[in-house]
């Protein structure tokens, strides 16, 4: 005797239209649903557009001024401790000064993770110089350098161009080291070229970031903020080389100063038992912003 129930396909069809009577309750009930935000087919997730890194600077003291007994320990062990004060304090830009040939190689070999220019590019006297930068957050785009009397010889001062590989801003990094001692006149020479230099890179209207050993204290401040439109990451103002407010409290001779679309903040000096061990200077860092391109 045939079944008194419904087809199967019919009761599928009776559900199906149950289903939709609900929903459609339920929408009118509730409101209208907003529809997903969804970005438009190929494109790509929106990139941050202010990135922020940290900037460093560290005389970290040749191997020429440890050899024999007493003193510092030696040029290769210290470069060693460098290498890992920079990791371990997270620096993603640092500029060295006194590097020699072999404290090179412990460096090269022992940042892991960082490039480093001019390595032996700029030839034996380029050598004292060095910028390190973290390879995976940063992409090298040209180089150069200017030469400057240092110590009664003549020395390329090195820059570097790179892009932050996350959002594509470029900055340019200055790396410099002045005539110590007695030298005034090699020291005012080099400063006037590195001013020079700096308003050459702030015409392309990117940041640049000078930062090392300049052997003074308030006049060089006074004459790189005088001169540029350069801050120090420690403070201070100066509307011309005359007018001039260094920064408040102890003033090293190690410096780190930048201009253009950014900002600094976390200026920090390290004097630890590390950094003594590595060098006779201080590690001095800052934070970094910069600021947003202009929609």
């Amino acid at each position: 005797m045939p079944s008194s129930s419904p087809a199967p396909g019919r009761r599928v069809r009776a559900l199906v239209a149950c289903c939709v009577t609900a929903l459609v309750a339920a929408v009118l009930a509730t409101g209208p649903v907003a529809a997903p935000l969804l970005p438009p087919a190929g494109a790509e997730p929106a990139r941050p557009i202010s990135p922020t890194f940290d900037i460093g600077t560290f005389n970290q003291l040749g191997s020429q001024h440890t050899a024999g007994k007493g003193g510092w320990g030696p040029g290769r062990m210290r470069a060693r401790v460098t290498a890992g004060l920079v990791q371990r304090k997270g620096l993603d830009v640092v500029g060295f000064q006194e590097v020699q040939a072999d404290q090179l190689q412990v460096l090269q070999r022992r940042l892991d993770g960082y490039a480093v220019w001019p390595g032996t590019s700029l030839g034996g006297g380029g050598l004292r110089l060095q910028i390190a930068w973290k390879s995976w957050m940063f992409r090298l785009l040209d180089h150069g350098s200017v030469t400057t009397a240092f110590d009664r010889q003549r020395r390329p001062v090195p820059w570097v161009l790179l892009e932050h590989r996350g959002t594509g801003r470029k900055l340019y990094v200055v790396d410099v080291h002045n005539s110590p001692r007695g030298l005034e006149a090699e020291r005012d020479s080099a400063t006037r070229k590195v001013v020079r230099l700096v308003r050459e890179l702030r015409a392309t209207g990117r940041a640049v970031f000078v930062v090392g050993d300049m052997n003074e204290h308030e006049e060089v401040f006074c004459s790189l903020v005088g001169r540029t439109d350069l801050v120090a990451a420690n403070g201070g103002s100066a509307a011309s080389p005359r007018e001039c407010s260094p920064p408040p409290g102890r003033l090293l001779i190690d410096w780190i100063f930048g201009g253009g679309p950014m900002r600094f903040s976390g200026y920090g000096v390290l004097e630890g038992s590390s950094v003594r061990v590595a060098s006779d200077h201080a590690l001095v860092r800052a934070s970094v912003t910069m600021r947003a391109r202009r929609r």
